[in-house]
């Protein structure tokens, strides 16, 4: 047979792969019995068999392990195998057709060091694990994959509980290694349940024995696994995941959380003396003043990026407005006559006021300044109102500028403004007066 006509019949069997088609193989094998034997010549990356394993051809599969029982072992590009294949499209006979041939294949690892059981984790083929478990090589089971994570974190990280559950009772692991790290960060699957707020998966974890006796291991962070609920959102999920841990006993690493020294430490020292009335005055009112600016404000970082936002949006108003002022061109608007020069210096003063504010903020929020106290919230929240106040009064007086209006009929915006800013400033009176007292 010639060159030409040998690739014309492998470019066929290629083909014939693709439709699975038995007859049309053993003809072309009946016309070439070392058809297949030539495969690893070509220059194509996968065999027929990985094409009729990913497309789960089971009878064309059989077909091509009886001719040769070698293509199991071949791999393709990515260095996998058929298993590979058929494991992540979840193919259970041919899994089992394939690990009958071959069960040394369920142990090979592909380019990203993965074996065809970390596939089925990842994809939540759970027949397909439990075939490639217990009916080869139960020891896969304990393989990490090139990122340093086993079976189980991938189940837990792609959030396939009935094959981390199916994984756990088959694949007859040590319980101590269903507490151990991923290589990187040294979360184990239970700190990664929490961390994706995966409440059944938790659950189900909580009620194996060795998970629950080692509630306080540590990530490579310091991080137990109710350290990580403080770095992820709050919901309703976190909470109850958290009450879910509260219960079995979890604690947080103390060594983790931020501890100021007690009052006994800077007030009640043993001294040789008796303070005297007004000095105790003054330690006590310092020590509650330290409080004060103590409490830390999660609605405040929650507050920053629409505080950004906001004065950042504010700059580029104010900005737009000088640029483009009301009235157009104002070297030859007949506006900029003398009863027309007062009002807009009186504008222009209003946005600048405005536009340096917001300008303020902004340098504030992205500058690195810890914003971790009520009294930083409180200036944020007045400069903010500043940008604002005086973007109302530049409104105010743009308005007649662009529509020849007079003051009068723009003035309602003025006293809804300062309706609105007054009840703001009634509120935040009663908040302060409520802490005070919580305090005093």
């Amino acid at each position: 047979m010639s060159n030409v006509e040998g690739n014309d019949t492998l470019n066929t069997l290629y083909e014939v792969s693709l439709r699975g088609s038995v007859s049309e193989l053993e003809t072309l094998i009946g016309r070439d019995p070392l058809l297949l034997h030539r495969i690893s010549l070509t220059s194509f990356t996968e065999t027929p068999l990985h094409i009729s394993a990913l497309l789960g051809h089971l009878d064309f599969t059989n077909s091509l392990l009886t001719q040769k029982p070698q293509l199991a072992l071949e791999t393709d590009h990515c260095s996998r195998t058929p298993l590979h294949l058929a494991s992540a499209e979840g193919h259970v006979e041919i899994v089992h057709v394939l690990l009958q041939t071959c069960e040394d294949a369920c142990l090979m690892s592909d380019q990203d060091g993965r074996i065809p059981l970390h596939y089925a984790a990842m994809r939540g083929r759970t027949e397909v694990a439990r075939q490639l478990i217990s009916g080869a090589k139960s020891e896969s089971v304990m393989v990490f994959d090139g990122s340093g994570k086993t079976v189980f974190h991938l189940c837990v990280e792609h959030n396939h509980l009935e094959t981390l559950k199916t994984l756990v009772q088959v694949g007859n692991v040590r319980e101590d290694f269903l507490n151990s790290g991923d290589f990187h960060h040294g979360n184990t699957i239970l700190h990664l349940a929490v961390m994706f707020k995966q409440i059944e998966s938790v659950r189900y974890l909580l009620s194996i024995s060795k998970i629950k006796e080692e509630a306080n291991i540590q990530n490579k962070m310091g991080y137990t696994a109710l350290d990580m609920l403080d770095q992820v959102p709050k919901d309703m999920r976190s909470l109850q995941i958290k009450l879910m841990l509260v219960d079995a006993g979890f604690k947080n690493n103390e060594n983790n959380q931020v501890h100021h020294p007690p009052s006994a430490s800077i007030i009640d020292v043993p001294s040789s003396r008796t303070q005297n009335p007004n000095e105790k005055f003054w330690s006590n009112s310092l020590k509650r003043v330290n409080k004060l600016l103590q409490l830390k404000s999660g609605r405040l970082e929650e507050m920053r990026g629409m505080l950004s936002l906001v004065s950042t949006m504010i700059s580029t108003v104010t900005f737009g407005v000088v640029m483009n002022p009301p009235g157009g061109d104002l070297s030859i608007h007949p506006l900029l006559q003398m009863q027309y020069r007062e009002m807009f210096a009186s504008f222009l003063t209003m946005n600048t006021i405005s536009f340096i504010a917001s300008l303020g903020v902004t340098l504030l929020l992205i500058s690195g300044v810890p914003l971790r106290n009520e009294v930083t919230m409180g200036l944020l929240s007045v400069g903010t109102g500043v940008c604002l106040t005086f973007l109302v009064l530049t409104y105010i007086y743009a308005v007649p500028l662009n529509k020849n209006l007079h003051f009068g009929e723009t003035f309602s915006v003025l006293f809804s403004w300062l309706g609105l800013v007054g009840a703001i400033v009634v509120f935040t009176i009663i908040r302060v007066i409520s802490k005070l007292a919580k305090v005093l």
